[in-house]
Order: C-alpha cells, then sequence, then structure tokens
C-alpha cells in the first residue's frame, strides 16, 4: 500500500445528473490529485432540470459506510453535504469523534427550490454540527436559515458571520452568488482574520452543484498541505477558472466542466 496517497472524505448524497453531491465531489478531489472517499447520506432523483424526490439512506447504514472507510484509512479532511434526519445522528457522532478537519456545506434546499431541510435539520446543524466543523460555507439562503434573519447584501456578512462564531463554528466562507448586487462577494471570517473574494457576476444562467465544487476544493486544498486561509483562496480561484468554461451535459442547467483540467 502506498501511505503517501492523500485521502479527502465526502459525506453527501448521491446525484444521478453527475453534477453535484458525491459525483461532482469525487470529480474535484480527482482533479486536484487526491484520492476521494465517500458516505452516502440520500439518493436523489434529479436531472439538470432540477430534483425530483430525496430517498435517504438509513442511519445504520450511513454508519455502518463511516466504520468500515475509517477502519481502512482516516481522511486527512473531510467534508458534509446533504444531512437527512436519518443521517444526522452517525455524521454528529463521527464529528465528534474525529480529529480530521470537517467542512461543512449545509445543504438546505436545491438550486431550484426543492427543500431538503426542515426546521429540526437546521437546529441540529446549529447546536450539533456547526461547533464540530472547522469551516461552515453557506450560501445566502442557507445562512438566512441558519440565523432567523433576512440578509439582502454583502454589506451584512460580516455581521452574519460573527454570529456564526458565536454558534460555535471556528471558520466561515459565505458565498455571496444569490444577492443582487454586480459583484460576487465571498467573505471568509474566523475570530482573527477577514477576507473578501471578490469576482465579476457572469452571465450564466444557474450553474449546478458550485457549492459543493467549492466545499470539496477547500477539502482537496486543505489535503495537499494548504492552510486553512490558502485552501480558501485556491478553491475560489478553481471555481472561477472554471465557470469560465462550463458544461452543457443535460438540457437543463449547466455543470462544472471536469473534461477540461484546471489544478
Amino acid at each position: 500500500m502506498n501511505a503517501k496517497i492523500p485521502i479527502a472524505l465526502t459525506i453527501a448524497g448521491l446525484d444521478p445528473s453527475g453534477g453535484a453531491g458525491l459525483q461532482e465531489d469525487i470529480k474535484v478531489f480527482t482533479e486536484l490529485g487526491v484520492h476521494g472517499i465517500s458516505v452516502a447520506t440520500a439518493v436523489t432523483v434529479q436531472s439538470s432540470f432540477g430534483l425530483r424526490t430525496v430517498e435517504p439512506v438509513r442511519p445504520e447504514i450511513v454508519s455502518e459506510q463511516l466504520k468500515c472507510l475509517l477502519e481502512d484509512r482516516e481522511p486527512k479532511a473531510a467534508k458534509t453535504g446533504i444531512l437527512t434526519n436519518q443521517s444526522l445522528a452517525p455524521v454528529i457522532d463521527f464529528l465528534k469523534q474525529t480529529s480530521v478537519p470537517v467542512i461543512v456545506d449545509p445543504v438546505f434546499a436545491s438550486g431550484t427550490g426543492f427543500i431538503l431541510a426542515d426546521s429540526n435539520i437546521v437546529e441540529v446543524y446549529r447546536t450539533e454540527v456547526i461547533p464540530h466543523s472547522v469551516l461552515v460555507t453557506p450560501n445566502v439562503p442557507e445562512l438566512q436559515s441558519l440565523l432567523g434573519m433576512s440578509i439582502t447584501s454583502s454589506v451584512y456578512f460580516e455581521g452574519a458571520a460573527r454570529k456564526l462564531i458565536d454558534m460555535g463554528a471556528k471558520a466561515v466562507l459565505i458565498k455571496g452568488g444569490h444577492t443582487e448586487e454586480d459583484e460576487v462577494v465571498d467573505l471568509f471570517y474566523t475570530k482573527t482574520q477577514a477576507r473578501r473574494f471578490v469576482k465579476p457576476r457572469r452571465n450564466l444562467k444557474r450553474v449546478h452543484g458550485t457549492g459543493c465544487a467549492l466545499s470539496a476544493a477547500i477539502v482537496a486544498y486543505l489535503v495537499r498541505g494548504a492552510t486553512l486561509l490558502d485552501a480558501v483562496a485556491s478553491a475560489e480561484a478553481y471555481i472561477d477558472r472554471k465557470l469560465a468554461d462550463v458544461l452543457y451535459a443535460g438540457e437543463g442547467a449547466p455543470i462544472i466542466n471536469h473534461l477540461k483540467s484546471v489544478s
């Protein structure tokens, strides 16, 4: 066995369209030079036109997937995507026990508006998931759900980030793609650091899986040895380059193009 192979873990849902979830995470890991392992929390029915339904994976199966993989080899970093009511308990157990840095991407709704998280799940994120993450990466709708308040502009991001830090987050990356501003502003924030990533708003309709790809890229750069801030900066640049040439694999929303490698 080659003990030097860098390993990243994703805990997320299966997307049969190949544009988000486990499939997207593994593509990003591979493109960025790390080996991806995965735990499925849900099976979704979706295409490039949107999400139709979600079938949660039983908690005992989620638990056994984690146990089986971790008995073999521990990853150097991990991320979460969709967590259902059924998968929350075993994933929280993992978060409490692991020393691996975990990026939490809170997926509460699909890009087409399909609701994936009820109020109970959001509350568990606040109290049990976010405090055990090294970084939480909400978009604006997810941020509003977590904080129970309306956020219309990046002007309010720093105050919102402080609230997540008070909630127990060690670091926050707020993604500003859902605002109506002329530029896209993402904010990385900790108790001691703040950095804004400002990008032009591309003339694209909704690109499926960008949030998954961003958090997966952060994990990959962490596995490769970057600091958290450097991993975020590298991932932001990676996604910006990928969005310059998206892939229309179906008749609906485009996805990240992994047929052309950019590292």
